[in-house]
């Protein structure tokens, strides 16, 4: 972390680093490709209860997330969780840092703006995961549009938020997944899919359904 960035959080309350330490040889974060924004949000969330300061979540955020997404570094696995409202995409550098996405999973409850400026900036994403929750943003059926070559998509109904809604989410998903019939190769689905959608996938090596309530089970 620069200095600059240390004193920032310092004057913020948040003096996480009070021992000294060596410069690295060379930089590390730099070799990351894996980035789970879910880890990081625990973490940072830690950091908040220790310095007991509520002002100071969001500036450690923003430190600590720039180490990651910068044009030093490229991304090529992103999990981004639940009601997560940083917009990574207005990141200086956050065009290159994600050019060479190619695994995205999020929860489906997640800001416009990052959906929609994500959308403009990774189109390389070949594998797809979905958390579907009672309210889901339809912003997603674009970024799953403009991919160019999606093979692996899984769609997780969470039971406990199963409606109409959530339901209905899920069939404009799978019509959205009809352009990429011929590349797709695993397809998962905790719902009940429509034949429509199954039956277009031609070159289809891998198929998981599986569905569990309290009146119905079905697994194939």
């Amino acid at each position: 972390m620069s200095y600059v960035s240390r004193n920032n959080l310092k004057n913020k309350g948040a003096n996480i680093l009070t021992n000294a330490y060596q410069k690295p040889l060379f930089n590390y974060i730099s070799f990351c490709r894996h980035l789970s924004l879910f880890g990081l949000n625990k973490l940072i969330s830690a950091i908040n209860d220790f310095n007991n300061n509520t002002d100071v979540f969001s500036t450690v955020r923003k430190e600590i997330i720039n180490l990651f997404i910068n044009e030093n570094t490229r991304i090529t696995h992103l999990d981004i969780p639940y009601q997560f409202d940083y917009q990574l995409h207005l990141i200086p550098g956050a065009k290159s840092c994600f050019s060479e996405l190619e695994f995205f999973s999020c929860n489906m409850c997640i800001n416009d703006d990052i959906l929609f400026g994500l959308t403009e900036i990774c189109q390389s994403i070949k594998e797809l995961e979905l958390f579907i929750e009672k309210d889901n943003n339809y912003g997603i059926v674009k970024l799953v549009e403009s991919s160019k070559k999606l093979f692996n998509v899984r769609l997780i109904i969470n039971g406990h938020s199963k409606n109409d809604s959530s339901l209905s989410f899920c069939k404009v998903l799978e019509n959205s997944l009809i352009k990429h019939a011929i590349t797709m190769q695993d397809f998962v689905i905790t719902e009940q899919p429509t034949i429509k959608i199954l039956s277009s996938f031609k070159n289809l090596i891998r198929l998981e359904l599986g569905y569990i309530s309290n009146k119905s089970t079905w697994i194939v």
